[in-house]
C-alpha cells in the first residue's frame, strides 16, 4: 500500500481552473460535472483545503463525459453513470489507498452536502444580483426625479412665457384702442374747430 501512496504522491495533479480551461468550460460547469460523477461513485483527490485535484485519468473521464453529452446527446446523469462505471478498477484501488492515507473532509464526502456548497455559492450570487438590482433601481429613481424636475421647470417656463405673451397682446390691444380713441377725439375736435372758423 505504501508504494501505491508514493506513486500517487508523485502523480501530477491539476487545479479545477486548469482543467476547466483545458476543456473549454466554466469552473461552475466543471464543479457540476464533478459532483455528478461523484454521485455515481467516482472519486477525485482532494487537497489540504478540500478542493478537488484532477489527475490525467480524471481529465480523460471528463473529456469522455463531455463527448457523451455534447456529441452523442446522452443526458448528463446517464453519461456520468456510464463514465463512473467504465473507469478502470485500478484507479479505484489507488483512490481507496489514498482515501485511507488522506481521508477527505466529511463535508465533501457526502454528495448531498456538496449541494449545500453549491447552494451557498448560488445564494451569494443572488445576494450580489439583488444588490446590483437595488443600485439600478436607485439610479433609475434618481434619473426619474431629475427628468420630473426638468419637466416641471420647462412647464413653468412655458406658462410664464404664455402669461407674458398674453399680457403683451393685451397691452398692444389696449394701446390700439387708446390710439383709436385719441384719433377719434382729434378728428371730432378738428371738425368743430373748422365749423367755428366758418362762422
Amino acid at each position: 500500500m505504501g508504494e501505491v501512496i508514493e506513486l500517487l504522491a508523485r502523480e501530477r495533479t491539476y487545479s479545477g481552473r486548469d482543467v476547466a480551461g483545458l476543456l473549454g468550460i466554466g469552473a461552475s460547469t466543471l464543479r457540476k460535472w464533478s459532483m455528478l460523477l461523484e454521485q455515481h461513485g467516482y472519486w477525485f483527490l482532494r487537497d489540504s483545503q478540500n478542493r478537488r485535484e484532477y489527475r490525467q485519468a480524471d481529465i480523460t473521464c471528463l473529456q469522455r463525459f463531455y463527448s457523451l453529452t455534447k456529441d452523442q446527446l446522452i443526458p448528463q446523469d446517464e453519461a456520468a453513470r456510464m463514465v463512473a462505471t467504465q473507469s478502470s478498477p485500478e484507479p479505484a484501488r489507488k483512490e481507496t489507498a489514498v482515501a485511507v492515507a488522506f481521508p477527505p473532509a466529511p463535508v465533501s464526502s457526502h454528495p448531498a452536502l456538496n449541494h449545500t456548497v453549491v447552494l451557498e455559492e448560488l445564494d451569494e450570487k443572488l445576494h450580489a444580483l439583488a444588490s446590483h438590482v437595488q443600485q439600478q433601481d436607485a439610479a433609475y429613481l434618481a434619473l426619474l426625479a431629475r427628468v420630473e424636475k426638468q419637466e416641471a421647470y420647462i412647464t413653468n417656463n412655458l406658462k410664464e412665457r404664455d402669461r407674458r405673451l398674453t399680457k403683451a397682446m393685451n397691452d398692444i390691444m389696449d394701446a390700439k384702442i387708446e390710439l383709436a380713441k385719441i384719433k377719434d377725439a382729434s378728428r371730432k375736435t378738428s371738425f368743430w374747430q373748422k365749423l367755428i372758423r366758418l362762422h
